[in-house]
């Protein structure tokens, strides 16, 4: 079943050639494709998991979270908290360098959280409830808080978007929706910009005064080793071309196999699919509650009552039933806050409610405009089935085939749909960023200071903040399920189920780390 195009004829042309043909061995470079382009690498400019997979080769955190959800110093050499539980006093690990050769500073670090905390959810609720941070000198932070916070080193050791990196103070003085131009990190690999080609590759390499953790790899957190030379993220539009491409041995690692093409591995040594438990993605259709048609809550439920799970999760994962769960709990299924409360508008199709809907709401026919992705075969397959399904409840669509990365800039916008705006776009976190109200961006309310849609609601917020202070382990599920029914009532997303992507890993390499975020480093190539 294996097609004998190549990867490097396909995906470059004439003068790319030597950019994606490294002078390295192949024993020495490790060769990925993610879902979608590097057209930056800045992971506090944006929640993109392209961007943020890519950012972890070149930043480090202050903390990280291990393989048992529990948040370790990893640039920090620890902490300790005040005996009022109000100051943390940090310190950084000896030997800390940037890519440019600069040292690590407290007040980089101190610059690096400020910015982060101007564009991320828990961020914002910390410095919100933060008195002051300051580097008093070169390897301390201390942060004050104005009353005691259980969530304040957490907050600062999340793995996932948005990841709060440290980088150089300046580079952290950008506003945090200007994407750093040239980045520079202070990880195991760094980024080789005169070989950063937006559209075709990013290449990083070893970064030799990196010095790692002593602990063993877990997770984010342990010791990050860099066992190659250079990293080379390669993009491949065509996921068909990339499957090709591992199989032959041009690439080393694919993010997502689709269901349909596993059984091109079937007889093949050379690679193999694995099932990705822990990158369990919820796939959601997020609402811009600012343009036409879906600034009217009528229209936003009768969007919620035109669409239901199966016939999305069937399109893109076939009868491989063990990759999909049919949910409607915002916080996930199978986790702490997991509820099935005011579910019934999201998992039920009532083509006759939509209608209903639609009239009250006084529909004109503005289009509805669809992004469709090409680029990430599950996308792609729900496009496919979201314009049907709109169309027979009513709606006018109107379709763009585009990339993910060009819908992950364009969703960033609030002009009309007419001037570079948006209606729907679907996107897919994980359960680590979804299951904890804090991360949860759909729960946030956050009006035009929220994440992307825009979704508004004082009542959320109100719950939020009592959520971040309650201590009560049943009254915090009490409030988790009336921001899940609040929630589901603005309709701030439609959630279409959740699934477990399958990975594309060439079989000569190991040290692949289970979590839900892709890492690199500990991985080593076996022959």
């Amino acid at each position: 079943m294996v097609r004998t195009k190549s990867l490097l004829a396909s995906i470059v042309a004439g003068a790319m050639l030597s950019v994606c043909v490294s002078a390295a061995s192949a024993a020495e470079t490790l060769r990925l494709r993610m879902n979608g382009d590097i057209n930056t690498l800045d992971p506090i400019a944006t929640t993109n998991f392209t961007i943020r997979n890519a950012a972890y080769l070149m930043y480090d955190t202050l903390f990280s979270m291990d393989a048992n959800y529990e948040v370790q110093p990893q640039m920090a050499e620890g902490y300790t908290l005040s005996d009022d539980g109000l100051t943390y006093t940090i310190t950084l690990r000896d030997g800390l360098k940037f890519h440019d050769g600069t040292p690590v500073t407290a007040a980089d670090a101190v610059a690096s959280l400020e910015r982060w905390g101007k564009a991320d959810g828990l961020g914002k609720t910390l410095f919100a409830k933060m008195a002051s941070i300051a580097a008093p000198d070169d390897k301390t932070i201390v942060l004050k808080m104005n009353e005691p916070w259980g969530q304040v080193i957490p907050a600062i050791g999340k793995i996932s978007s948005n990841i709060p990196v440290i980088m150089p103070a300046g580079m952290a003085a950008n506003d945090p929706t200007d994407p750093v131009v040239t980045p520079i990190g202070s990880g195991p690999y760094k980024l080789v910009p005169e070989e950063w080609v937006p559209g075709s590759i990013a290449v990083f390499e070893k970064f030799e005064d990196y010095k790692p953790r002593s602990e063993p790899a877990s997770m984010a957190a342990g010791g990050k080793v860099a066992h190659f030379d250079r990293v080379e993220l390669v993009y491949i539009p065509d996921t068909a071309t990339a499957v090709d491409a591992l199989i032959a041995g041009e690439i080393d690692w694919i993010e997502e196999v689709p269901s349909d093409m596993i059984a091109f591995f079937d007889g093949v040594d050379s690679a193999k699919p694995i099932a990705a438990r822990q990158s369990g993605n919820s796939m959601q259709l997020v609402v811009n509650h600012l343009n036409p048609p879906f600034d009217n809550p009528k229209i936003r439920k009768a969007l919620q009552w035109s669409v239901e799970q199966t016939p999305f999760l069937q399109a893109a994962y076939g009868n491989a039933t063990e990759r999909y769960l049919e949910c409607a709990a915002v916080f996930f299924c199978d986790t702490p806050y997991a509820s099935d409360a005011g579910t019934e508008a999201v998992l039920t199709r009532d083509l006759d409610k939509a209608k209903a809907l639609l009239e009250e709401g006084g529909y004109d026919g503005t289009p509805v405009l669809l992004m469709h992705v090409t680029d990430i075969p599950a996308h792609d397959a729900y496009y496919s089935v979201l314009k049907p399904m709109l169309e027979e409840a009513g709606f006018v669509v109107e379709e763009q085939i585009t990339d993910w990365a060009t819908v992950a800039t364009r969703r960033a916008s609030k002009e009309p749909v007419a001037d570079g705006g948006w209606n729907l776009f679907f996107t897919g976190w994980g359960f680590v960023d979804q299951s904890n109200p804090m991360t949860n961006v759909y729960v946030a309310g956050a009006c035009g200071d929220g994440w992307f849609g825009w979704a508004c609601s004082e009542e959320l917020q109100e719950l939020r903040k009592k959520f971040a202070d309650e201590m009560d382990p049943d009254v915090k599920k009490q409030l988790a399920e009336q921001m899940q029914v609040l929630t589901h009532d603005l309709v701030s997303y439609v959630p279409l189920g959740q699934s477990f992507p399958s990975q594309g890993i060439a079989a000569n390499l190991e040290g692949f780390i289970e979590s839900p975020v892709p890492f690199f480093w500990n991985v080593r190539r076996t022959q």
